[in-house]
């Protein structure tokens, strides 16, 4: 059994979002609805980073990032 949890970023705004991947597969749902734009995307096609769960030490949150472009 392959847990992942993995950080999916919406195509319109940049905003992340926490997804699971469980077998190969994105769990429970595989359509995401961006709280900021409203854009609905398909998180597989958009993951930027995978974590891998074989300790049960790792906390699951929605963090809110602020970027800054100079």
């Amino acid at each position: 059994m392959s847990v992942y949890r993995a950080r999916a970023m919406c195509p319109s705004c940049s905003s992340e979002e926490e997804v699971w991947f469980y077998n190969g597969k994105i769990k429970p749902v595989s359509l995401i609805h961006c709280d900021r734009c409203k854009n609905l995307y398909d998180p597989a096609d958009f993951i930027l980073c995978l974590l891998d769960l074989r300790q049960n030490t790792t906390l699951s949150s929605t963090v809110v990032v602020n970027t800054v472009s100079l």
